[in-house]
């Protein structure tokens, strides 16, 4: 045959390394990554090309960049390394507690309000489990940063990833109680207009919010004073008395049962959205995935932060610990 027999061990290797340098782009980053030399990469990458009679990477003194043939080799090497982890992972599970390195990535806020708080709890349960906690508001990607799991909240794109909803996230117009002195008052969404709004602009598009009320649903063209992704500085606005804004409960529960702040226009609020836990499409989720997932639907069912009265909170939900399904096969939700 035209490609030479490598030891399964050492393909596996070579595999390892090519694919290491391939998302890398750097012989040096992959070295730190998997802790040995840039010229030990370096040989097991010319090791697979030879095998393969084919060139995977194009190397100069300033870059590396992939061949098509790497471009393509790339991918197929992803996906035994991934179903190789998946297998190893599904297996270590029936060896006792689950066990190994769990990636998650929480949103910034909601996670460290809610989810760090739960942390010690999960910990204690699953001491043989390492969780590692990236806290950022971007969407990353799963499988090119080696995430297992990932919390969002908002619509979520159409995709082959797998998701569970864990609970709903409401969220109200409120202000400051001496924000509307000397003001028209607010009677109706369209008042909205004629008052200074603070926009997060993660959930909320150009110069309109979108209000329901039971059937009801209108849109609103608004006067943004404030337009940031920061859902804290929109809150430490809106208790300056600097305007309207619209925000979860998770964040303002606490001001809302202290009179911090006041709700607005009580009958109407913006659609709600989920929030969710997603993971790579695979037949064999590992079970450190899976005790996480079941963790965090058990502790955070019922929308355990609508605390207050003011934010009418609705008889909780039960939670199924089953798993997800498809967003391909469910749409967003």
């Amino acid at each position: 045959m035209g490609v030479e027999r490598l030891e399964l061990r050492d393909r596996l290797e070579d595999m390892l390394a090519f694919s290491a340098v391939a998302r890398a782009l750097s012989f040096a980053d992959a070295a730190r990554e998997l802790r040995v030399s840039a010229s030990t990469l370096s040989r097991r990458v010319a090791r697979l090309e030879a095998a393969l009679g084919a060139a995977l990477l194009r190397r100069t003194t300033r870059r590396v960049s992939l061949t098509e043939a790497g471009t393509l080799y790339l991918e197929r090497c992803t996906d035994v390394l991934q179903r190789l982890e998946e297998a190893d992972a599904l297996v270590s599970g029936f060896g006792g507690a689950p066990r190994g390195r769990l990636r998650v990535a929480v949103p910034n806020l909601f996670g460290q309000r809610h989810i760090a708080p739960l942390v010690p709890d999960f910990m204690r349960r699953y001491p043989r489990i390492t969780l590692e906690l990236s806290f950022q508001d971007r969407y990353v990607n799963l499988v090119e940063e080696k995430f297992d799991v990932a919390i969002r909240i908002g619509a979520l794109p159409d995709s082959s990833l797998v998701a569970r909803r864990l609970a709903t996230i409401r969220r109200f117009l409120v202000a400051a109680p001496r924000y509307p002195r000397g003001r028209e008052a607010l009677a109706q969404p369209g008042d909205l207009a004629a008052h200074p709004c603070l926009q997060f602009s993660h959930f909320q598009d150009g110069e309109t919010w979108t209000l329901v009320r039971g059937v009801e649903r209108t849109t609103v063209r608004i006067h943004p004073v404030l337009r940031t992704d920061n859902a804290e500085a929109l809150r430490l606005a809106a208790l300056g008395g600097c305007g309207v804004s619209a925000l979860a409960t998770f964040l303002v529960d606490d001001d809302l049962r202290t009179g911090r702040l006041i709700r607005i226009l009580e009958d109407w609020a913006l659609p709600e959205v989920g929030l969710f836990a997603v993971h790579p499409p695979s037949r064999l989720v590992s079970p450190k995935a899976r005790v996480f997932v079941d963790f965090l639907a058990e502790r955070l069912a019922g929308e355990p932060w609508e605390r207050s009265g003011a934010v009418r909170p609705r008889r909780a939900r039960k939670q199924g610990v089953a798993g997800g399904v498809s967003l391909r096969q469910r749409g967003a939700q």
